[in-house]
């Protein structure tokens, strides 16, 4: 694990981003038994950061679960990062234009949060490492949260398979977690990620925690998560 935060370290200088994270996340009495990334908390827990243009966004990896203990590595790879509220930036790197938040703004999951209610079984497994990224690293801060989501959507497949950097990034991060299963949210993470990972490591789908109820079964997407996860860990 050490190498993978040397990796996000070289590649995009974040500094007390994980001191911060861990204050945050160790205040949090639903997801802190489980979590220990072996910072020590930081005094700035309650500063936040404006993101603009022409920030980029990124969201560096979270785990959940004992490196050493776990007897199964799951990673889980949402689409790319999002920007949706100056809450969920933690630390700002001005000279690069770079905002830092986690994935899925872990820090704030409540009873009520999808992404909670989707993985709070397995974040608390103590057999399981459970580790979260994105398949695309960057998401450019556009005018407006409209125009920055549409953009990332559209750019997808051109970020993830034809970006060289991110591309070779994120298969250098998966060959050092060399992870038991990979879980792509949603199809195009899964397809992505089966493309070019699916001869080496075992890609499976699970329904993104924001995807629409099902209107035929009134299945919400985060029961579907759970019981998809249960079957893969089974």
């Amino acid at each position: 694990m050490k190498k993978i935060l040397e990796l996000y370290q070289l590649k995009y200088k974040y500094n007390s981003f994980y001191k911060v994270a861990t204050n945050k996340i160790l205040e949090n009495n639903l997801i802190k038994n489980n979590f220990d990334m072996g910072f020590e908390k930081s005094k700035d827990s309650n500063i936040n950061y404006t993101a603009k243009f022409p920030d980029v966004r990124i969201d560096l990896p979270i785990w959940f679960g004992s490196p050493e203990k776990a007897k199964l590595k799951v990673m889980i790879l949402g689409r790319e990062p999002r920007d949706s509220n100056d809450k969920y930036n933690l630390e700002k790197n001005t000279e690069l234009n770079y905002v830092f938040g986690t994935p899925f703004g872990i820090e704030f999951w409540n009873e009520e949060n999808k992404y909670y209610k989707s993985f709070k079984e397995i974040i608390s497994r103590q057999d399981v490492l459970c580790y979260f990224t994105d398949v695309v690293k960057k998401y450019e801060v556009k005018d407006t949260k409209h125009f920055s989501d549409a953009s990332a959507k559209e750019n997808f497949w051109l970020y993830s398979e034809k970006d060289i950097e991110n591309f070779t990034f994120l298969n250098d991060e998966i060959n050092l977690l060399n992870p038991d299963i990979i879980i792509g949210l949603g199809n195009e993470s899964y397809t992505f990620l089966k493309k070019h990972f699916g001869l080496t490591y075992k890609i499976e789908k699970v329904t993104h925690p924001n995807a629409w109820q099902d209107k035929k079964t009134g299945e919400n997407a985060w029961d579907k998560a759970i019981k998809q996860i249960n079957q893969i860990l089974s």
